[in-house]
């Protein structure tokens, strides 16, 4: 039997600490009749007050999954990505209207995943870092980022899209969004790289992973979305990052947030600081009642 849990956690870098800026990352983390979200968003750093537009598209994507989910949660096929971004639109508009906010402070990325025992996925909206951690310890990681650091915002789709297109080229068919794949072992450490490349209508759309029930039957235990900010620690690698963040050693409570917080200050005594926000949300697979019984006494 799988139950699912989540948590997340998000924190201020050091850019935005010393020169008194607020943080520009969010995340957000729920389960629900055992179907879970777990979302992150990065506001843009030379928007107005993206940290405000960072918090309501996180807000603006929990309230859309939900939403879909209290209709057909065993339903997560090719078609949800796009309806939640549907959603995702209709709040997000209405309520940057209802606060009398520009659009310029709603710029910012967003990066999600939905699951229920059935199945789901992990979804891209602009830039970003997704992992998979496996029973056996393995990570399988993969980074998003777009040519020439312009990235999509959802928010574009109100009036924004024809000239963000026209900042890549103009071409919808060019290869604009590359994808680093990295496989990591307990033993072996790094064990593959590769990249992959997505055109400039691909991106607009968003990257979508799938996660099919087998897989979260099988070996998958943890599945975890990060802001970009977890490539923009100081003399750390993005991939070493992402190891040391998914490195659990307590799986119940506020897992996340005190495996994060911990890598954050081993970091900092080894003089690798935070150079920009980051956030991290994950959901964690639990496969049997064994299982959560053992963390209980653990």
């Amino acid at each position: 039997m799988i139950q699912l849990h989540t948590d997340h956690y998000f924190h201020i870098g050091n850019k935005h600490l010393i020169t008194g800026k607020p943080c520009q990352d969010y995340a957000i983390s729920d389960v629900h009749n055992n179907v879970a979200l777990a979302v992150v968003s990065d506001g843009c750093s030379t928007g107005r007050h993206t940290d405000v537009g960072s918090r309501i598209l996180a807000l603006s994507t929990a309230t859309a999954i939900r939403e879909h989910w209290t209709i057909s949660c065993d339903a997560l096929g090719e078609a949800v990505p796009q309806e939640i971004s549907l959603r995702q639109r209709i709040v997000l508009s209405g309520t940057r209207q209802a606060l009398g906010l520009q659009l310029d402070d709603m710029l910012a990325t967003c990066v999600y995943a939905y699951v229920s025992p059935s199945g789901g996925f992990v979804h891209v909206q602009g830039d970003g870092v997704v992992a998979f951690k496996y029973r056996s310890g393995g990570i399988d990681m993969f980074r998003l980022e777009w040519e020439d650091n312009i990235p999509y915002y959802p928010a574009y789709y109100e009036g924004r899209l024809p000239k963000f297109i026209e900042n890549h080229g103009g071409d919808l068919n060019a290869l604009r969004l590359s994808r680093e794949n990295c496989a990591w072992t307990p033993n072996e450490g790094f064990t593959t790289s590769d990249t992959d490349s997505y055109t400039l209508s691909g991106g607009i759309r968003g990257i979508t992973i799938d996660l099919p029930a087998e897989l979260l039957s099988q070996d998958l235990e943890f599945i975890a979305v990060f802001s970009d900010g977890v490539a923009q620690i100081e003399k750390l690698d993005w991939k070493k990052a992402v190891v040391i963040f998914m490195a659990f050693k307590n799986k119940i409570g506020e897992f996340a947030k005190r495996r994060m917080i911990r890598g954050i200050k081993d970091a900092q005594k080894d003089g690798k600081g935070l150079l920009d926000d980051i956030a991290y949300a994950v959901i964690r697979v639990e496969q049997s009642e064994t299982e959560g019984a053992q963390n209980a006494k653990d």
